[in-house]
């Protein structure tokens, strides 16, 4: 069963940050990776979106390449993933 994927604005955010962050940075090659390794989780949550729970309410994955985790809920009646943040690991702890 593939499950619907929605990107909430935060994440979006998150996702064009990192991108901008490592264009600026790095170049467009990593910027691209970056971007490459965002579409496996993507994929991998269509799949199956079970994974590790954060809390109560939120689940995580980490990215494969980068230092980035993607925080989401599943909605299992709908097959409806809400990715509602994506957290650059090296930031402060407490954010999360």
């Amino acid at each position: 069963m593939v499950y619907k994927i929605i990107v909430s604005p935060v994440a979006e955010k998150n996702l064009q940050d990192a991108i901008d962050y490592y264009i600026k940075k790095a170049g467009k090659t990593v910027a691209s990776n970056f971007l490459k390794d965002y579409k496996s989780v993507y994929k991998a949550l269509q799949i199956n979106p079970f994974y590790q729970f954060h809390d109560t309410n939120y689940r995580f994955l980490p990215f494969n390449d980068f230092p980035y985790i993607a925080f989401f809920i599943v909605d299992e009646d709908s097959k409806t993933v809400f990715l509602n943040a994506v957290f650059n690991t090296f930031q402060d702890p407490q954010k999360i």
